[in-house]
């Protein structure tokens, strides 16, 4: 029995069935248009498998662009932060002016170029004949270690010729600046602090009436006022009751210690007002850029003004300076401006060991970022809530430019323009630094005089 493919019909020969599939019209038909959807299958395979090898071409052809792309934007890269006089990479601009103002061999390669926009902006320092810049050689003239040498030499001389004479005069100078008040010891003061705090009522902190406040309150006005602006509306919105009474109390202006009651009574100890930041600071930021924004436009005489409160306010958790030392200065008028610690055990002496302890928090965008890194650095780790600081430092247009610290024997010491501390911290950071350099393969890292004198004025300027 013999099956037709097409029709399906059964013969009892295979020449009957060859006979019919040649010569039936119904069984021709059937075979027409199989062949026809055979046709059409093999076209449509033929289309799909020629779309596929466009699409993938089109696919490569993309990659590769990016691919080229990617490339150029690296090259050019590499080209900005490639020194055009010795052809040396470096990771960042400041790296690479510091190598071009800094490095014998490339200082003679510009000099051999004859390059005279740098040849001439060059000055020789005629004690350790390093080349500077105009600008740098001033503040390099006051800080050169073979100058100081020289006259640490003279002095030496002097001092030997006249010891007694000098030691005294050194003695007593210190001993005067020592004995300026830096603790207020006063018990009736501290009486007075417990008591503000008995009788403050409960501060408000939650989102939604934060929120309100600051969009209502917040005003163009307070945004020119940078942080202090921003604390004036938080003190007088915010943090006072109907009765205009602060709600907040500042104990310690030198560790930034303030007080509240929260809603459910509870006594709230808010260091460097973390937690009152932590609250008002998406509010304030988000009206800041919505300020800046529309002024940007409407004033932009004003554009170096607008970005630099902007910036302030953006910044307000991590450098919240100005912010605390005026709401210092709102909740804490008739409060101590220092207190003894309670805990005679707590050490706030400043040490190598305690320095060596804290060098595992350096990073390599701190080192990246040259002396502002180094800075930012020791005032949020090793010197966070150690320096001593006298009640008007902050209120003085120019600050101080001398430290004050304990040593591990609990003496005060005045350190002159933070000389001998600023040593200290660098001298902590070596190993951690150079693990750091080698791990990130980073290259004419250089710490001379230059940046030892910026890191020291950053980290007065920042305190």
């Amino acid at each position: 029995m013999f099956q037709c493919d097409y029709c399906s019909k059964i013969f009892t020969t295979n020449k009957i069935l060859r006979h019919h599939q040649m010569h039936v019209k119904y069984c021709l038909k059937i075979q027409e248009t199989k062949a026809k959807e055979d046709a059409d299958a093999k076209a449509k395979a033929l289309v799909e498998t020629l779309l596929e090898a466009k699409e993938k071409e089109r696919k490569e052809l993309e990659a590769k662009e990016r691919k080229e792309a990617e490339e150029l934007s690296l090259k050019e890269k590499i080209k900005e932060l490639t020194c055009q006089f010795c052809s040396k990479e470096f990771k960042t601009k400041y790296l690479l002016s510091n190598h071009q103002t800094h490095t014998k061999y490339c200082l003679k390669l510009q000099e051999s170029q004859n390059y005279k926009e740098i040849i001439s902006s060059l000055v020789t320092c005629k004690f350790c004949s390093k080349n500077f810049s105009d600008k740098n050689f001033t503040r390099h003239d006051a800080i050169c270690k073979k100058k100081n040498q020289s006259l640490t030499d003279e002095i030496m001389k002097l001092k030997s010729e006249k010891a007694e004479e000098i030691g005294l005069i050194y003695k007593a100078a210190f001993e005067q600046i020592a004995k300026q008040p830096t603790y207020q010891k006063n018990s009736t003061k501290n009486i007075q602090n417990n008591l503000m705090i008995s009788s403050l009522t409960p501060l408000d902190l939650t989102q939604a009436r934060v929120d309100s406040i600051i969009d209502e309150k917040y005003t163009k006005n307070d945004f020119y006022e940078g942080q202090k602006g921003a604390a004036q509306v938080v003190y007088k919105y915010l943090s006072t009751d109907s009765n205009g009474k602060s709600q907040i109390v500042c104990t310690d202006t030198e560790r930034g210690t303030f007080h509240h009651i929260d809603v459910n009574g509870e006594h709230v100890v808010d260091y460097k007002n973390s937690h009152l930041i932590d609250k008002v600071h998406l509010p304030l930021k988000r009206k800041a850029s919505k300020f800046a924004a529309e002024e940007s436009v409407k004033n932009p005489t004003a554009f170096k003004d607008i970005v630099m409160n902007e910036s302030s306010i953006r910044e307000l958790e991590t450098k919240p300076g100005l912010f605390n030392r005026t709401m210092a200065k709102l909740t804490g008028k008739n409060c101590a401006k220092q207190l003894v610690s309670t805990n005679e055990q707590l050490d706030l002496s400043i040490t190598k060991e305690w320095l060596l302890e804290n060098a595992k928090f350096l990073t390599i965008k701190h080192i990246l970022r040259g002396p502002e890194g180094y800075a930012d650095y020791a005032l949020s780790y090793p010197l966070n809530n150690r320096l001593i600081i006298d009640g008007d430092y902050y209120d003085s247009e120019d600050k101080v430019t001398f430290l004050k610290y304990k040593d591990f024997n609990g003496d005060i010491i005045v350190d002159l323009n933070g000389l001998f501390l600023g040593k200290m911290i660098i001298d902590s950071l070596n190993n951690q630094k150079n693990n750091l350099i080698i791990e990130h393969n980073i290259v004419d890292f250089n710490e001379d005089a230059i940046f030892m004198e910026e890191f020291r004025k950053i980290l007065i300027e920042n305190i």
